[in-house]
C-alpha cells in the first residue's frame, strides 16, 4: 500500500497525545481550584450534563414489555429467561437470578464484558449466582451482538465480522454515526430499560439498586451509572483507567467506548464516576491489564478528592486484582464486600458457588440460543438504523447549493479563516512513473494543529528543492497512498501534479496500535484509521473533518506562492474531502474525482459495508446526503465524477 514508510507516521499518535496531555492539563486545574463542597456540587452537576449530552436517547422510563419464557431451580436461587424490549420492538435477553430468602431484596444490573457468550460466560454467570445467593435480585444482560443477540446471523458477505462482537458493534456504530446515534447510548439504554424491568419487580427494594460489569461490561457500568439517579451503588471492572492513558498507548476501543465529544466537553474518565458523587462507587482494575492500572490509580486519587469534598471519601474505593485483565474471582469477592456494606447486607464476602454448575440450557431465554433465529418477528438493531435514516431523508428541507455550502463548513467545524502553514523542504524520493519513467517526488511538509505534519508532494519531472513558479496546480488527495498513486496518473509528462497525503494516508498513516504488520488491513473495523478517527470524534469532530482542513492548509501554501489556479483531485475515500474541500473553498476552480462513494444512505441501508468510519460526517444524514454536496458543487465550478458502491481493492 505505502511504499514509503515514513517517520511522519508517528505524528498523528504524537499529535494526540499532545492533544489529550493539553485537556489533562485544563481538567486538572479545574479539580485542583475546587475548595468547598458548594464547588464540588457545581462540578459535580456540569459534568453530570455534559455527559447527558453525550448519550441520545429515548426518554420512556415504563415498565418495558416482557415475557418469561422458562425458569430453572437451584438450592439457593432461581433463574428466570427474561425478554424484554428497549425499543420498538427490539428485544434483550435477560436471566433474572432471584434469591430463594423471602422478602425484598436489593437489586443488581450485571452488565458482561466482550464475551462471544454473553451471560454464558463462566465469570459473569459466577459472579450473579454468587450474589443471587448472597440475598441479591440480579438482572444478567446479553449485550447487542453478544449470546443470544447476534446481529449478522446468515447475513451475506458477514463473515469479515460475524463470531467478532466488536466487529458488529463497530459496523453498527458507524451505521449509527451517519444518522447522529451512538452505539454506546443504545447500550446504555438496554441496561436503563433493564433497570426499569427490574424495579417493576416486587422482590427488589428500590433503595438498594447496584450496578457492575467488567471489561465492556465496566464501560457500560460506568457510563449507565452515569445517566440515572436510581442506582446507589456501582463497581465498574477492568475499563477505568484514563483516556490519556488509552492515548499514550495506542489502545483502540469497541465503539460503545467512545462518546462522541466527551473531550471537546472538557471531561476525563473520572467525570463519570463523579457525576452522581457521592454515591458509592468502587473502581476495580488488575494488576496485569491493558487498562493501565496507573490510569486507574490517578483517576481514583481525584475523584477521592471530590468525593472528600463533599463529606463523603470512605465511599469511593479502589482494588487492583492480582491477575490479567477480566472478572477474577478477586475482584469479584472485593464487589461483593463492597455491595454488602452499601446495600447492607451481612454476610460474607467469599465466593461459594461454581458458576459452571449453571446448565447452559437453564439460562438460554430462546430454542435455538439466538433471537434472530428464534424470534424473527423482533427487529435488529439495522432494521431500526434503516428506519431512522428513512424517517431522516422523508424529514429534509431541500437546500440551495449555497445553504449546503453553509451548512457543510458548520458540520466539519471549518474556521472562518486558515491560516498559512509553515513548512519543512525535505529530500525528494525519485519513484517508478508511467512506462517506467523516473519522476520525482519533492516533499514540502506542513505543519498543522497539535504538530501534526502533512506532506505535500510534488510529481514532476524535475526535483524542487524549493516551491517552483507555477501559474496552476492540481492538488490529489489519494484513497491510501499519495505518492504511489499520483505516479499512475496519465498526463503529460511536463505536467505538475501533488499529492497531498493528508492525515492517516500515505506517509501520515500510523505505524502504531494494536495490528500485527503481517494482517494490518486499513478498512478492518479495528484498524489505525478506525482509532484515530474515534479520537477525533470524542474530541468533537471527525477525520474527514481534519482532513478537509488540511487541504484548506495547503490551498493557502500554494496561493501564497502564487499558484492562481488551484484544481483538486481526490480517489476513493480520498474523494470526499476533495470535494467537501472543493465547495467550502472559493480558491478551489474545479474538482474531479474516482472511485467515490454514491451515498451514505447507501452505507446505511446495507447491512454490510466496507467504506471506513473515518470517511463519514458525524450525523450528516438528519440535513443532507452525498448527491446533495455533489449538486452543489457542480452549482459552483466544474466538476467530474465516477462512482463505485464499495471501496476499490487495498492493493
Amino acid at each position: 500500500m505505502n511504499n514509503q514508510r515514513s517517520i511522519l507516521g508517528n505524528y498523528l499518535q504524537e499529535s494526540t497525545v499532545r492533544q489529550i496531555r493539553e485537556l489533562n492539563i485544563e481538567r486538572n486545574a479545574r479539580i485542583d481550584a475546587l475548595k468547598t463542597r458548594a464547588d464540588a456540587e457545581a462540578y459535580v452537576k456540569s459534568v453530570r450534563e455534559k455527559i447527558a449530552a453525550c448519550f441520545p436517547m429515548p426518554e420512556d422510563r415504563s415498565v418495558p414489555p416482557s415475557e418469561i419464557t422458562g425458569t430453572a431451580e437451584y438450592d439457593d436461587f432461581k433463574i428466570e429467561k427474561i425478554i424484554y424490549l428497549s425499543r420498538e420492538n427490539f428485544p434483550v435477553t435477560a436471566n433474572l437470578f432471584l434469591p430463594k430468602t423471602p422478602g425484598k431484596h436489593p437489586g443488581v444490573i450485571f452488565l458482561c464484558g466482550h464475551s462471544g457468550n454473553g451471560k454464558l460466560s463462566e465469570a459473569y454467570r459466577s459472579g450473579a449466582a454468587n450474589l443471587a445467593a448472597k440475598g441479591y435480585v440480579v438482572l444478567l444482560i446479553d449485550p447487542i451482538s453478544q449470546g443470544e443477540r447476534w446481529q449478522f446471523t446468515g447475513v451475506p458477505h458477514a463473515s469479515k465480522i460475524h463470531g467478532l462482537c466488536t466487529r458488529e458493534h463497530n459496523m453498527l456504530g458507524k451505521q449509527l454515526r451517519l444518522c447522529g446515534d451512538f452505539f454506546g447510548a443504545w447500550r446504555a439504554y438496554d441496561a436503563l430499560r433493564g433497570l426499569d424491568y427490574l424495579l417493576s419487580r416486587p422482590e427488589v427494594d428500590p433503595s438498594r439498586i447496584g450496578i457492575t460489569g467488567n471489561s465492556g461490561g465496566g464501560t457500560m457500568t460506568t457510563f449507565t451509572q452515569a445517566l440515572d439517579s436510581r442506582f446507589t451503588m456501582a463497581a465498574p471492572s477492568c475499563y477505568v483507567t484514563s483516556w490519556k492513558r488509552n492515548f499514550e498507548n495506542e489502545l483502540p476501543a469497541d465503539v460503545e467506548q467512545i462518546p462522541p465529544g466527551i473531550l471537546a466537553s472538557g471531561c476525563e474518565m473520572g467525570d463519570f464516576i463523579l457525576a452522581y458523587a457521592p454515591r458509592p462507587v468502587l473502581l476495580l482494575g488488575q494488576k496485569n491489564d491493558f487498562f493501565d492500572p496507573r490510569g486507574l490509580m490517578e483517576t481514583y486519587e481525584q475523584v477521592k478528592k471530590v468525593y472528600a469534598l463533599l463529606g463523603a471519601e470512605d465511599n469511593v474505593r479502589c482494588f487492583i486484582g492480582p491477575t490479567n485483565h477480566g472478572y477474577s474471582v478477586e475482584n469479584r469477592e472485593a464487589m461483593y464486600g463492597f455491595f454488602n456494606q452499601h446495600a447492607g447486607i451481612d454476610c460474607e464476602a467469599k465466593e461459594l458457588f461454581d458458576g459452571k454448575k449453571i446448565a447452559d440450557k437453564d439460562m438460554l431465554c430462546t430454542e435455538s440460543g439466538q433471537l434472530a433465529t428464534s424470534r424473527p418477528e423482533f427487529n435488529l438493531v439495522h432494521d431500526l438504523i434503516v428506519k431512522k435514516a428513512a424517517e431522516l431523508k422523508a424529514a429534509r428541507t431541500k437546500l440551495v447549493p449555497a445553504g449546503v455550502k453553509a451548512l457543510l463548513k458548520k458540520l466539519l467545524n471549518i474556521p472562518e479563516k486558515i491560516e498559512e502553514p509553515y513548512v519543512r523542504v525535505m529530500r525528494g524520493i525519485l519513484i517508478d512513473g508511467i512506462a517506467d519513467e523516473k519522476r520525482s517526488l519533492t516533499r514540502f511538509v506542513l505543519e498543522g494543529d497539535h504538530g501534526m505534519l502533512t506532506p505535500l508532494k510534488l510529481n514532476s519531472a524535475n526535483s524542487f528543492f524549493h516551491f517552483p513558479e507555477l501559474e496552476k496546480l492540481t492538488i490529489y488527495i489519494p484513497h491510501l497512498d499519495g505518492g504511489s498513486e499520483v505516479v499512475k496518473i496519465d498526463r503529460p509528462a511536463d505536467d505538475v501534479y501533488a499529492a497531498l497525503d493528508v492525515r492517516g494516508l500515505g506517509e501520515t498513516l500510523s505505524l502504531g496500535t494494536d495490528q500485527n504488520e503481517a494482517v494490518r488491513k486499513f478498512n478492518a473495523l479495528y484498524s489505525q484509521d478506525y482509532h484515530y478517527d474515534s479520537v477525533a470524534l470524542m474530541f468533537g469532530t471527525s477525520t474527514v473533518a481534519l482532513r478537509v482542513l488540511d487541504i484548506l492548509r495547503a490551498i493557502e501554501f500554494v496561493k501564497a506562492r502564487g499558484v492562481k489556479h488551484i484544481e483538486l483531485a481526490g480517489r476513493g475515500q480520498g474523494a470526499l474531502p476533495a470535494v467537501f474541500a472543493a465547495l467550502v473553498s472559493d480558491d478551489v476552480a474545479a474538482v474531479k474525482i474516482s472511485d467515490a462513494p454514491e451515498s451514505y444512505q447507501s452505507m446505511v441501508d446495507k447491512r454490510v459495508t466496507d467504506w471506513p468510519q473515518s470517511c463519514m460526517v458525524p450525523g450528516i444524514l438528519q440535513y443532507m446526503d452525498l448527491p446533495d454536496v455533489y449538486e452543489a458543487v457542480a452549482a459552483f465550478k466544474p466538476f467530474s465524477a465516477a462512482f463505485v458502491s464499495e471501496p476499490v481493492p487495498e492493493v
